[in-house]
Parts: structure tokens; sequence; C-alpha cells
């Protein structure tokens, strides 16, 4: 298997659908150059029991032979890319796309979680990366451990007149920061 990055080959398309809850956005990130095998960044909002919220994102691995699908929720299962720029490629891809989610349903606040129990530092500054994103959009974001190493993030809408838009980043999914 060899995992081909279509993000860093010149841009990607951000596919938004929402009809009702839950809300998605869909980016083709790759494929394999030697298996039917298609990869997708899906960011999404759903409800949770008593109406809050859920953001979560995972990569999408479908099969064309079998037209079955994997979902990979923890970047521990997704060495197979195994080339950091691509890693890089698509977390952007990934930020783009959850800038357009939250363009597209503007909801008042949600909140997101980490899959993993004690999850490495290397993937705790994509969570930060995340928290950028949802803070440039316009919210505030709280976080918060809990039990087994896991985190947990609110994010709630600032008012209109309480966003200072002074020095902010013209490029909101700049992960370098």
């Amino acid at each position: 298997m060899a995992f081909v990055c279509t993000v860093t080959q010149g841009g990607f398309r951000v596919q938004g659908f929402s009809a009702g809850t839950p809300q998605v956005v869909v980016v083709d990130v790759g494929y394999d150059d030697a298996e039917p095998l298609n990869y997708k960044a899906v960011i999404g909002l759903d409800a949770l029991p008593g109406g809050t919220l859920e953001l979560y994102f995972h990569l999408v691995e479908a099969d064309g032979a079998t037209s079955e699908e994997h979902i990979f929720w923890s970047g521990r299962d997704t060495r197979f890319i195994a080339d950091p720029t691509d890693r890089q490629a698509i977390l952007v891809a990934i930020l783009a796309g959850l800038r357009g989610l939250l363009l597209m349903v503007d909801p008042a606040e949600f909140v997101w979680f980490t899959y993993d129990e004690a999850p490495p530092k290397r993937a705790l500054v994509k969570f930060t990366a995340v928290q950028r994103a949802i803070e440039r959009c316009g919210y505030k974001v709280t976080s918060s451990r809990l039990p087994l190493g896991r985190r947990a993030w609110k994010a709630v809408r600032l008012a209109v007149d309480a966003i200072d838009s002074e020095g902010v980043d013209p490029n909101p999914i700049d992960v370098r920061r």
C-alpha cells in the first residue's frame, strides 16, 4: 500500500452537506496507488443526547472494490500516512473544512473531545491548531481534563461586538503558530 496525498498537489475542494443534524463537510485527501482505496477527511457537528452539538473529525477509507468504508478516529491508526508533509497538508485541509463547517452551520456553541486516552503531545498540538482555528472563527474556547487522560473543549460564539479584529491573522488555517 502506498498512500498518495492529493491535498499537496495544488489545492482541494471542501464539500458541505447540511440537512438538519448532523452537518458535515468532506475533503478528498488521498488514495492508494496499489489498491482501489480513497481517503476523505470528514468534519461534522452532531447532536449529543440533550441537544449539545459535538464537533468530530476523522478519516474515512472507502474501498472501491467492496464498497466498504473504514473510519479512522485516531491518528495512531493513520501511520500509513508516513510523510510529515502529507500529514501537515491533511491537517490544513481539515482546518479549512472546519472553517467552512462553522460558516455553514454557525452554531452558538459546541463541544469536542480527544478520542484517545492520554494522547501523545504531537496529537495535542493538532488539537491546539483546531482550537486556534475555532477561535479565529469568533468563538471563545475553554478546555478541561477528563478521566483517563482525555481532554474536552467547549466553544461559545462571541457576540459580534466582542470580536477584536485588530491584528487578526489573515490566514485562519495557518498551523505554524
